[in-house]
């Protein structure tokens, strides 16, 4: 049957059953959080996690476990995650037990209201010892519900850093809680910030320092993305031919950038057609002219030395520390040390083996082609 619309979405996360090529890891996270382990999941912006969680909590609750889904993106206080916590589980439960939080959750309110209505938490704000009382509580809803079911709860933290912004005790007091959830819960904490996620849980004076199992996701294969791609091609009555390779080539694996792509290929390939370097200039063009108001105001909120660096980077004709390329961008070795550390902690740049690439191909291509503001020879 040949699809009439396209086939290829990018601009929001894909439904479980389009995840690609991550089998192995939700299986993985999977096996720990029924064997009572946490693990935290790692991985760059645009990069499938919000899909893969998805898929994730559906065979999570396919197995017979409760789940609930928690996103801490832009939070900035103690009273956002709690407010955070306690929408996720009204969402998550249904029946009895959609009454049972109810129950609960008004014997935990003092006396003023935070967030939208039918949603809302009551909270003193002008007393932190409230919010610190209610997310002690909400963070303990797992014992209740093992209790009235006798199931294990997976609960997904996504954007886990985000509370970093939201107060230096909050992990504290979340792990104050959870290591106690031995039968009642397992978790996973996911985020896009690799650098953060890694001071939450690899420094030592963290209270979560060693308290879940890392996975790192990484980039798609290319038999998998061509195996997609291809076969959506063919079933909306298209041919994605022999632009399929330089399509491959560009994205480097990268999920969100191969489906941008791809949907703007298939756009320009007329129906009953097969793509071709007319079809693929256009895509080029399109996709480019899409992303360039985002990527320029993405490249004025870089400092100037993150900047050189990404240039450096983007021109890829000698190593980053070579005298060359130092002296082509005006670096210093210090300099460019210290813009990496910074770009791999936000997850702009990525190691692959012993060389660092920009996470995102396109602003990569972006960078290279000039368009950047900037010359190395400023």
């Amino acid at each position: 049957m040949t699809v009439a619309h396209n086939p290829f979405v990018y601009d929001r996360p894909l439904p479980p059953t389009e995840l690609i090529d991550r089998e192995g890891e939700v299986e993985h996270l999977l096996v720990l959080g029924e064997g009572g382990h946490n693990s935290r999941l790692s991985a760059p912006r645009r990069f499938g996690k919000t899909t893969l969680l998805r898929k994730l909590l559906a065979d999570a609750e396919a197995v017979g476990m409760a789940t609930v889904y928690v996103d801490f993106f832009g939070v900035l206080s103690i009273d956002e995650v709690v407010v955070k916590i306690e929408e996720a589980y009204r969402a998550s439960l249904q029946g009895s037990l959609r009454r049972w939080l109810t129950e609960a959750l008004r014997t935990m309110r003092p006396s003023a209201r935070l967030g939208a209505p039918g949603t809302a938490l009551e909270l003193s704000p002008q007393l932190e010892s409230d919010a610190v009382r209610l997310l002690d509580r909400l963070v303990d809803l797992p014992k209740g519900l093992f209790e009235r079911t006798g199931r294990r709860t997976l609960v997904v933290f996504d954007e886990f850093q985000a509370l970093l912004r939201g107060g230096d005790r909050i992990d504290a007091l979340i792990r104050a809680r959870i290591q106690h959830h031995t039968d009642e819960a397992s978790y996973v904490f996911a985020g896009s910030h690799p650098g953060l996620m890694a001071e939450l849980f690899g420094a030592r004076e963290r209270p979560l320092y060693g308290q879940a199992r890392p996975l790192q996701l990484g980039r798609l294969e290319d038999a998998d993305l061509a195996a997609y791609i291809g076969d959506r091609f063919e079933r909306s009555g298209r041919e994605v031919g022999a632009m399929l390779e330089p399509l491959l080539d560009l994205v480097r694996g990268h999920p969100q950038r191969a489906m941008l792509l791809a949907h703007h290929v298939w756009e320009q390939t007329p129906q009953g057609a097969s793509a071709d370097e007319g079809v693929w200039s256009a895509s080029l063009t399109a996709a480019f002219g899409e992303l360039e108001e985002a990527f320029e105001r993405g490249w004025r909120g870089f400092p100037d030395s993150q900047q050189r660096v990404l240039a450096a980077l983007a021109w890829g004709q000698e190593p980053i520390y070579s005298a060359r390329t130092l002296s082509r961008f005006r670096l210093t070795k210090g300099a460019v040390q210290r813009a990496l550390a910074r770009l791999l902690d936000v997850g702009e740049v990525a190691r692959d083996g012993r060389d660092i690439q920009l996470v995102d191909p396109l602003f990569e291509a972006w960078l290279a082609r000039g368009r950047r503001g900037f010359s190395p020879e400023d």
